[in-house]
């Protein structure tokens, strides 16, 4: 490799695609209007760049990343945190297809995921918020789980509507 040091990148009006066309439909999601710097991209082996994003997400969400990581080696040291907003779960239809069986008709969903890595051990705590969610008609798939989703997802609900899940996970980046 080559040396290098890039003091700071600067976007305005990104555009990112997400897409999985594995599935059947396929998925797709955008982040649009993406603005905010990456600074201290180089090649020696300890830099540590600094990330700074937001940006819409599909038609009414919100993206937001910060965080501090390692370029050369992600691993060793990182620490990071997307915040996502109003986030339409329909979207996600053809996953829960996959895996559940159901699509979904509506509901917004949010997260805060915060992780950090520290010589290749990874800490999370994801905080998932979801709200009015409503299943949609089922999906004919051998390979979706044959769940009780629609009590599943009325015993998760508080009186609002809303679905609020603390997720922390932990992990072995060399022992996955």
């Amino acid at each position: 490799t080559f040396p290098y040091h890039i003091a700071k990148v600067r976007v305005e009006k990104g555009n990112v695609v997400f897409a999985d066309l594995g599935l059947r439909p396929q998925f797709m999601t955008r982040i649009h209007d993406l603005k905010g710097t990456v600074t201290g991209l180089s090649s020696l082996s300890d830099a540590q760049a600094k990330v700074q994003m937001v940006g819409q997400v599909d038609q009414y969400g919100t993206a937001k990343i910060n965080g501090v990581i390692r370029p050369n080696d992600f691993g060793r040291s990182s620490d990071f945190a997307m915040v996502f907003r109003n986030l339409e779960m329909k979207n996600l239809s053809p996953y829960s297809g996959k895996f559940a069986g159901r699509l979904i008709k509506s509901g917004k969903f949010s997260a805060d995921l915060k992780y950090t890595l520290q010589e290749y051990k990874m800490t999370g705590d994801n905080k998932i918020v979801i709200d009015n969610l409503t299943l949609g008609e089922q999906v004919d798939n051998p390979e979706s789980a044959n769940l009780p989703l629609d009590l599943a997802i009325a015993l998760l609900k508080d009186s609002s509507g809303r679905i609020d899940i603390g997720l922390p996970v932990t992990g072995d980046l060399n022992d996955p």
